[in-house]
């Protein structure tokens, strides 16, 4: 079950792992968790869209 006020959303395991793999080597980018990768993903891909951004 979700922490309230999030949502859970399934992606393919490859895609995930890849991500936390990156995450964990490139301490650089400033991600702590896949969770912030994923949500700052979305985030940029709505404003390409021409969406805004919650």
């Amino acid at each position: 079950m979700p922490v309230k006020g999030y949502d859970s959303v399934n992606v393919p395991s490859g895609l995930y792992n890849k991500t936390k793999a990156l995450i964990k080597s490139r301490s650089d980018l400033g991600y702590r968790s896949v969770t912030e990768f994923v949500a700052e993903a979305v985030r940029t891909r709505l404003v390409d869209m021409g969406e805004t951004a919650p």
